[in-house]
């Protein structure tokens, strides 16, 4: 369910905290939830570059965070 404008960005700031909390311990992420991850990045960096904040980003290196993130498979020995 998406917010009310009044107060999208109040109730997605949270959320955000949560998503960079989970990056910086590299919690374990569904592939689903990995490829929303790279997704809203980049879409959230290529509006900053839209808005002159940022000149350029590694779209690789978001790739690699997330990848390093995703659920392995247990292999069966």
């Amino acid at each position: 369910m998406s917010n009310m404008s009044y107060c999208r960005f109040t109730n997605t700031k949270a959320d955000m905290e949560d998503c960079l909390s989970a990056m910086r311990e590299c919690d374990e992420l569904s592939d689903f939830e990995a490829q929303a991850g790279k997704a809203m990045f980049k879409s959230i960096l290529e509006l900053c570059q839209e808005l002159n904040f940022i000149d350029h980003y590694d779209a690789d290196e978001i790739d690699r965070v997330f990848n390093s993130m995703e659920e392995k498979e247990l292999e069966d020995e």
